[in-house]
């Protein structure tokens, strides 16, 4: 029994070469339809519906395809110029750049003012510090000066007295009118608010027209 249905399987299913015995189990596929018919036709993709819409438009206005579609797309390129506020046009450079612009110019400083001399009083007698400086030098260059020395304190060079410097501002300053009086209030001056002269061997720096009341020129004089 299980003979006979091995055999008729393969008969079933062997291959048939006789095209006139149909067999719809071993015939082989047919290219075309047994009417006679001939094949439905191909459905054009979409792409290809698109290309063929795209060919029409372009037969109909004239213009190129390709031409169309780079003009709109394409931009003019720039290529900044760092540091120079420029920017160069690559497709041509012959166009000349584009320079950016300038920040408003500054307005114009003021002149400079001039600072108003100063000038030192003294005894209400006006003089510029130049000329107080060279009455100070000559001074010390016609004074007798000499060292003096104090207990416990040692020994100062270069050292005159209150009455000393006040005989001699009285006869060396005509502005002084020849008065002692005056003299003494300028050498005052000159030590208490100018602190052009220093007391010696005493606290503070008072004047006092005496024969025992020594003085230095300070260095800056």
């Amino acid at each position: 029994m299980i003979h006979k249905i091995h055999l008729f399987r393969s008969a079933k299913f062997a291959p048939n070469n006789d095209a006139n015995i149909p067999d719809k189990y071993t015939s082989s596929p047919r290219l075309r339809p047994a009417d006679g018919r001939a094949p439905p036709p191909r459905t054009a993709s979409v792409s290809e519906r698109i290309t063929q819409r795209l060919k029409e438009i372009q037969k109909k206005s004239g213009v190129p395809l390709q031409s169309s579609l780079t003009d709109d797309d394409e931009q003019p390129s720039f290529k900044p110029d760092k540091g120079k506020g420029k920017a160069v046009d690559i497709d041509n450079p012959q166009t000349p750049p584009i320079t950016a612009s300038s920040p408003p110019p500054m307005s114009p400083l003021n002149p400079p003012v001039p600072l108003p001399s100063t000038q030192i009083l003294l005894a209400g007698l006006s003089l510029s510090p130049a000329n107080v400086s060279q009455l100070l030098v000559r001074a010390a260059a016609e004074l007798p000066l000499r060292p003096v020395r104090f207990p416990l304190l040692g020994e100062y060079p270069d050292c005159f007295n209150g009455e000393e410097f006040v005989s001699w501002l009285n006869a060396n300053v005509p502005g002084f009118g020849g008065s002692l009086d005056v003299a003494e209030d300028a050498a005052r001056d000159l030590t208490e608010r100018e602190g052009l002269l220093r007391r010696i061997g005493e606290f503070g720096n008072q004047f006092e027209h005496s024969d025992d009341a020594f003085y230095q020129f300070r260095p800056k004089v």
